[in-house]
C-alpha cells in the first residue's frame, strides 16, 4: 500500500454531538465536588491567528489561521474572520491540533495507579488478575463514579477529547450504571464499552476458588443483559450524544463457536454500534469448534459470520497478514496500546505490537493508554511509542521507513478516530466537524521553533504544553489549568479510596 493510499485511511467514520447535563447526585449516589464550566454567555467562539496542524490532507498546515465555533462545531477555517458575538482567543504564537483519540483505556484503573508498573514486567504479570479481581469485588458504586470522573477529566486535560472505555471493571447493576454517569459527567466523548461476563459471588472476607472466580468473570448472565438494558434507557438514550454506549461480549477465546455466535447476536441485537474485544493469541491452539482453533480466532469468527465493521480489537499482537486482511474487509478496527505492549512481546505467542503492519494492511488504527494503573497519562508519549515501537521488528523497519512526523500523529487524531467510528465528526480540524480541539503553547525552552508544526508536535509536544482545550465547542481547559475542577480535593477523595480498598482486597482469598 502507498504513503498516499494509508494515509487517506484517516478519512470516514461514524459519531454524534450533544451531552446530557443530568448529573449522577440526582440518581442517588453523592457526587464529588468537581463543577463543569457554566456556560460563558457565548454561542460562538473565534480562536484567531493560530498555526493550524489540521490533520486534514486538504488544508494540512496553516499558519496565522482563525477557526470559527459555532453550536460546538467548526463553522469556519481562514484569515481576518469577524463574528462580531464570538468569544476571541488570541493564539497568536500557538499550535491549534485537533483532540487526539484514545481507543482503549480502562478509566476504572485510575483508582490505583502505581500500584503495579509495567516496568517490573514480571511482578506486573503475575499479580495482575488478582489485583483485578480483588479491587472490583472492593469497589462501591460510589467509588465507580468518582474513578471514571477523573479518568475521564484526565484524558480531557492531556488533549485528549475521544476515548473508548473498555468497562470492564463493573460486576453488578450499580456499579455499572455509576461508572457510566462518572464518565458522563467527565464530559470525555466517545464509548463506555461496558464488559459483559463480570459477576461477583464474594467479596471483602472471602475465601474463594480461583476457578469460581474465572468462571464469575467469564460468564454472561441475565443479570449482564438487565445492566445493558438499565444503561441504555437511564443513561445512553440519545443516539446522538456524543459518548454512547458499545458492549464487550465475553471472551470469545476458548468457547464454542455457537455460543459466541448466539451472545454476539444479542448483543447486536440492542442495536449498539460498537462491539469490543481484546484479542490474544492463545499459546497454543483451541479444540476444533471453538474459536481460537485457528491463530487468534479471526479466522474462526470470519468463518461463523461474526466479523463487521462494529467490530474492534484491542492489542492484536500477532495477528497475521491473513487476519489483518480480513479485518480490513469487514470494515473492522483495531487500537494497540503501543507502550502497555511491551511486557506482553515476553511471552512466546506475542510479538511486537501490529499497529504498523494493520494500517499498511488497510485496517483503520489507533493507539491507547490501555491501563491507567500502569502508565503516564501523557498521551504525546503514548504518539512517540507508536512510532519508536514500529523499529522492534523486521517488517515495522520497513514500513516506517516511509512514516513523517504526521503519520505517527495520525495514530492518535485522523485514523484514530476512524478506529473509534468516530472520522465523520473528529481528528482533524475540518469544517463541519465536532470542535474537539486542543490549543498547545510553544514557549517553553524545550518546544522546538524549527520544522513543520507535525514535527514540532510529534516529537516535542507534552502535557505541560496544552494550553486550552474544548470539548464539542466547551472551553474545559483554558491557560494550563483545567477549568472549576479541584484536582487537590479529587486526589484526597481518590486516595482515602485506595486506602480503604487496598485494606478490604487483603481479606480476600484465593485457593486453588
Amino acid at each position: 500500500m502507498s504513503r498516499k493510499s494509508f494515509l487517506r485511511l484517516s478519512l470516514g467514520g461514524v459519531a454524534a454531538a450533544a451531552v446530557s447535563g443530568k448529573t449522577f447526585a440526582q440518581e442517588s449516589v453523592q457526587k464529588p465536588s468537581v463543577a463543569v464550566r457554566p456556560a460563558s454567555g457565548f454561542s460562538r467562539t473565534l480562536i484567531r491567528n493560530a498555526d493550524l496542524l489540521t490533520m486534514d490532507p486538504q488544508h494540512q498546515e496553516m499558519v496565522g489561521t482563525d477557526v470559527l465555533i459555532d453550536q460546538g462545531r467548526i463553522a469556519a477555517i481562514g484569515r481576518n474572520l469577524s463574528a462580531s458575538d464570538a468569544e476571541v482567543i488570541d493564539a497568536r504564537g500557538k499550535i491549534l491540533m485537533p483532540g487526539m483519540v484514545d481507543g482503549h483505556r480502562h478509566l476504572w484503573q485510575c483508582i490505583d495507579a502505581g500500584r503495579l508498573v509495567k516496568m517490573d514486567p514480571t511482578g506486573y504479570s503475575r499479580a495482575y488478575l488478582g489485583w483485578q479481581r480483588r479491587t472490583m469485588a472492593c469497589m462501591t458504586p460510589e467509588d465507580n463514579y468518582l474513578v471514571e470522573l477523573i479518568g475521564g477529566l484526565q484524558a480531557i486535560d492531556s488533549g485528549v477529547t475521544t476515548v473508548l472505555d473498555y468497562a470492564h471493571g463493573q460486576p453488578s447493576e450499580e456499579t455499572a450504571l455509576a461508572a457510566a454517569r462518572g464518565i458522563r459527567d467527565s464530559g470525555v466523548n466517545g464509548w463506555f464499552a461496558f464488559q459483559l461476563g463480570r459477576t461477583l459471588a464474594f467479596g471483602p472476607g472471602s475465601t474463594v476458588s480461583m476457578a469460581r472466580v474465572q468462571a464469575d468473570l467469564t460468564t454472561t448472565t441475565e443479570q449482564n443483559w438487565r445492566t445493558v438494558e438499565r444503561l441504555r434507557s437511564e443513561i445512553f438514550s440519545d443516539s446522538a450524544a456524543p459518548l454512547q454506549l458499545g458492549l464487550a461480549p465475553s471472551d470469545a477465546i476458548g468457547r464454542a463457536v455457537a455460543d459466541v455466535k448466539k451472545e454476539w447476536a444479542r448483543v447486536r441485537d440492542t442495536g449498539v454500534k460498537l462491539l469490543a474485544a481484546h484479542v490474544h493469541k492463545p499459546a497454543a491452539p483451541k479444540a476444533l469448534g471453538a474459536i481460537g482453533h485457528c491463530g487468534s480466532g479471526i479466522q474462526d469468527l470470519h468463518d461463523a459470520g461474526l466479523l463487521g465493521p462494529d467490530y474492534h480489537i484491542a492489542h492484536g499482537n500477532r495477528l497475521t497478514a491473513e487476519e489483518l486482511g480480513l479485518l480490513r474487509d469487514t470494515g473492522g478496527m483495531l487500537c494497540a496500546t503501543v507502550v502497555g505492549e511491551f511486557p506482553y512481546m515476553l511471552s512466546p505467542n506475542m510479538m511486537a505490537s501490529s499497529h504498523g503492519r494493520a494500517r499498511q494492511a488497510g485496517v483503520a488504527t489507533g493507539i491507547g493508554i490501555d491501563g491507567a494503573l500502569v502508565v503516564q497519562q501523557d498521551f504525546f508519549e503514548h504518539v512517540r511509542g507508536a512510532f519508536l515501537s514500529l523499529f522492534l521488528e523486521p517488517e515495522g523497519r520497513e514500513i516506517v521507513r516511509e512514516y513523517k512526523s504526521q503519520d505517527a500523529l495520525a495514530f492518535a487524531t485522523s485514523l484514530g478516530a476512524r478506529a473509534v467510528r468516530a472520522g465523520d465528526v473528529a481528528g482533524s480540524i475540518s469544517v463541519g466537524k465536532r470542535a474537539d480541539l486542543v490549543l498547545l503553547a510553544t514557549d517553553r525552552i524545550g518546544f522546538a521553533m524549527q520544522g513543520s508544526l507535525a514535527d514540532r508536535v510529534a516529537n516535542f509536544a507534552s502535557l505541560a504544553d496544552i494550553d486550552s482545550v474544548w470539548v464539542a465547542g466547551k472551553a474545559r481547559k483554558r491557560h494550563g489549568q483545567m477549568l472549576d475542577v479541584d484536582w487537590a480535593k479529587l486526589k484526597a477523595e481518590l486516595a482515602a479510596v485506595q486506602q480503604r480498598i487496598s485494606a478490604q482486597a487483603q481479606t480476600i482469598t484465593f485457593t486453588a
